[in-house]
């Protein structure tokens, strides 16, 4: 079935019956966009009640932190919906007992749009509490609308959800909070705590939710393997239910719609597939293709369990069709927003294979097949969908949003010429194919992740004075150490701002010092970048200054510093 036929039948349902649809995703293993095939299947389509005719309880009802311990979330809006998520504490479960929904146009529930009950009868365990239910065909466009879940007499806490504008719709104004790498033991989530008080439409997440590694003393997390890097599905719950205990997460998540794809930490650094085999050059497992593989795809699973996302997954296909995620997010004919990921149909790594360091710093000459023209990040399937994404679209901002920074980087400009082939520099042609393709474009803008510092660059068709294509955005990790850390010694050596601006002219900006978001701002007159930046290792919260501010004008290729 595909999502169109999907929407229409539940707009349908919505439409014939008092109770209208409910589409449940959190009880078997299926994909959520409907698709089928192997390992896939249907939804189930759950009736609901009007309003009035189920009883909840009343707001504040109960221990929400004792049944719902990591509160609830929303994501993936449509234009007549979005994707609700919770988690249960299993240890809270009572049998006959359903799980009570309700969405309402105001926090105080006093004018309700739509409720109903969801059975747990068919809870798999292996889930671990997390239920997500997906009420596209159920609501307004363009609108906020506030949720929560109730059990057992005790009601959650009160979310507020998002749904995407019309297609047509004329839309004036797009607010964007950009952030990525939270590191649950390496720093704090004040970032976050913070972002939940920002005004804003969404949240876009470009990836490393979580990290696989339990290694530093600031927030210790034992895993019940006693390893330092999770290796199985118990692993990995234990640090998802960490960092969705943190109140300053649970607090962004409660107050902003996401919009999330995954980069490496979610798997293991620096994940890429060999054919059929997942690799994670550092991690335990690597060498043991059968427990390798099959710690993947339990953080696949989890990874889609505790994240509100309606993605193609298939649980039992080969590697690396289980899961794609590439989607498209529409804002009216004002934006729209190609998110993808960079992990399941990359390459393998061009060198540096032997260890962490050697995948950084790599100079040119030891490196060449890093020019290879075969060599890929994103796939064929996925590069011409990106392709068609981009250029079939006629909303006036085109929105590429992307784990790994598009922009090359280099550490000197005299050799040895010093680059990070895990990023784009590893995979050269296909970037100047990307970029070639796009030239002429208007009004492009990537917002990129993973490099845990600050940037803002020109895009060029040909580097260093090829014809602008458009201007990228990178945000600093919210949680995680920032790369020009003194702890990070050597590369904090390289990555100062003044030697990176200096060797890299398409850079406006470079600081790799500080933790942060980007609060992006998009109207028909001009794309405005915020950068927010603050200190995650404190243990004491500390307000976000502004770095920096640019724009850019509609129609213009030319990064301006406000």
């Amino acid at each position: 079935m595909t999502q169109q036929r999907r929407r229409e039948l539940l707009k349908a349902a919505a439409a014939l019956a008092l109770g209208g649809g409910l589409s449940a995703c959190g009880e078997s293993s299926p994909a959520e966009t409907g698709v089928g095939g192997e390992g896939g299947a249907e939804l189930e389509v759950i009736p609901r009640a009007q309003p009035q005719a189920l009883s909840l309880p009343a707001l504040g009802s109960g221990d929400a932190a004792a049944v719902f311990p990591a509160s609830l979330a929303s994501g993936d809006p449509s234009s007549s919906g979005a994707v609700l998520w919770t988690r249960l504490n299993p240890q809270q479960l009572q049998p006959g007992v359903d799980l009570l929904w309700q969405i309402a146009e105001d926090e105080a529930f006093t004018r309700p749009v739509v409720a109903g009950s969801h059975s747990l009868a068919a809870l798999d365990p292996r889930h671990d509490g997390c239920i997500k239910l997906d009420t596209d065909g159920l609501l307004q466009s363009n609108r906020y609308y506030y949720y929560r879940f109730a059990y057992a007499g005790t009601s959650s806490r009160v979310g507020r959800l998002r749904t995407l504008p019309r297609e047509d719709e004329a839309v004036e104004r797009l607010k964007l909070l950009v952030t990525c790498c939270q590191d649950y033991t390496f720093a704090y989530f004040h970032a976050f705590a913070e972002m939940a008080t920002v005004e804003a439409d969404y949240l876009l997440h470009l990836g490393d939710f979580i990290y696989e590694s339990a290694i530093a003393p600031l927030r210790r997390l034992p895993l019940p393997s006693g390893a330092s890097y999770a290796s199985s599905r118990e692993d990995l719950l234990t640090i998802y239910r960490a960092h969705r205990s943190d109140a300053d997460l649970r607090a962004a998540l409660e107050r902003h719609t996401l919009l999330a794809t995954f980069d490496d930490h979610e798997f293991a650094n620096d994940l890429y597939f060999d054919g059929s085999r997942p690799r994670g050059p550092d991690h335990p497992l690597d060498e043991d293709p059968v427990a390798m593989s099959a710690y993947v795809r339990e953080a696949l699973d989890v990874w889609y369990r505790y994240l509100p996302v309606r993605v193609r997954y298939r649980p039992k296909a080969a590697f690396p069709e289980v899961m794609q995620i590439e989607r498209s997010f529409r804002f009216g004919r004002l934006a729209e927003l190609a998110l993808t990921e960079l992990r399941m149909q990359r390459s393998p790594h061009p060198c540096g294979e032997g260890n962490f360091g050697q995948r950084q710093l790599v100079p040119e000459s030891g490196c060449e097949a890093r020019q290879d023209s075969g060599r890929t990040l994103l796939g064929g399937a996925q590069k011409r969908w990106l392709l068609d994404t981009l250029k079939g679209s006629d909303a006036q901002w085109r929105v590429l949003g992307l784990p790994i920074p598009f922009s090359p980087i280099r550490a000197l400009t005299q050799p040895p010429l010093l680059y990070e082939v895990d990023h784009w520099d590893g995979t050269t042609a296909e970037r100047a194919e990307l970029l070639s393709a796009l030239n002429g474009l208007p009004n492009l803008v990537v917002l990129a992740g993973d490099m845990h510092a600050f940037a803002a660059a020109t895009l060029r068709d040909g580097y260093p004075d090829g014809p602008a294509v458009g201007v990228e955005f990178t945000s600093s990790c919210a949680a995680a150490t920032p790369i020009a850390s003194p702890i990070n010694l050597p590369a904090t050596l390289f990555l100062q701002s003044p030697s990176i601006v200096q060797n890299n002219p398409h850079f406006a900006l470079w600081d790799g010092t500080r933790n942060g978001w980007l609060e992006v701002e998009f109207t028909p007159a001009a794309c405005t970048v915020t950068m927010r930046a603050m200190l995650a290792q404190l243990p004491f919260a500390n307000a976000s200054t502004e770095l920096a501010r640019f724009a850019v004008a509609a129609g213009s290729t030319e990064l301006r510093r406000l």
